[in-house]
């Protein structure tokens, strides 16, 4: 019933997660070349509500190692805790783009009158700041998010508590979602490209169909051999 019920609940979470985080790019939309007080106050409902989507997204991610940790353990210690560390420098690295448009919307509110002359210049500065995000926030945390991907499959692999067909899935996957942040990271394709929506597509859909399986069926119990090597090691290689 507890394997049930993890299974559930981390099914429920990358949902979340997803669903948060398509929704945080369709608030927050593309960046502006020019910004103006009254224009990032008019939009501040939809920044607030965009920037609302990551933290949603980061708060779901950051549960999901605790809750599948002492599952994964069973089959190997060692990429269990490299989840864990992963998903958790991922979240930090997720959190500056909830913080960066939040900074924009409170100093377009803080500016009284008097300043109003440079109060444009100080907005355009704060989004600036804000947007370097996309040059390094995204790639990086995609990283490490990669390496979550690798871990947590190779476990589910090894040990078939999901089907394998799920979990190569995510392992071949997981190769071009990181080409892509490779290539983000160094300036080659940019967010808005269509190659970029190709080389996630595959992961996030993989993403999707394991946590519709973890709601639908759980967790198999895991193979004899599997389970032999677990006794006799004490932990998958």
């Amino acid at each position: 019933m507890r394997r049930r019920t993890t299974a559930r609940a981390v099914g429920v979470l990358f949902i979340i997660a997803t669903a948060a985080g398509v929704l945080s790019v369709v608030f927050l939309g593309e960046p502006d070349t020019e910004l103006s007080r009254e224009s990032v106050i008019q939009g501040a409902p939809t920044t607030t509500t965009g920037a609302l989507m990551v933290l949603i997204m980061a708060a779901a991610i950051a549960m999901i190692p605790p809750l599948i940790f002492p599952l994964l353990k069973e089959h190997g210690e060692a990429p269990a805790l490299g989840y864990v560390v992963s998903r958790t420098v991922e979240v930090v690295l997720v959190l500056p783009g909830a913080i960066g448009p939040l900074v924009v919307v409170a100093v377009s509110r803080d500016a009284s009158p008097p300043q109003s002359s440079n109060v444009d210049a100080r907005i355009q500065a704060a989004y600036s700041w804000s947007q370097t995000y996309d040059d390094w926030g995204h790639p990086t945390s995609s990283i490490f998010f990669c390496l979550s991907v690798l871990l947590l499959n190779w476990v589910l692999y090894r040990s078939s508590i999901v089907p394998r067909l799920i979990s190569g899935w995510a392992l071949v996957a997981v190769v071009p979602y990181l080409a892509d942040a490779l290539l983000v990271m160094y300036g080659v394709l940019s967010l808005s490209s269509p190659l970029h929506a190709i080389l996630v597509v595959p992961l996030a859909v993989n993403e999707m169909v394991l946590a519709l399986w973890l709601l639908t069926r759980g967790f198999n119990p895991a193979t004899p051999l599997a389970g032999a090597r677990n006794h006799h090691c004490g932990k998958i290689i």
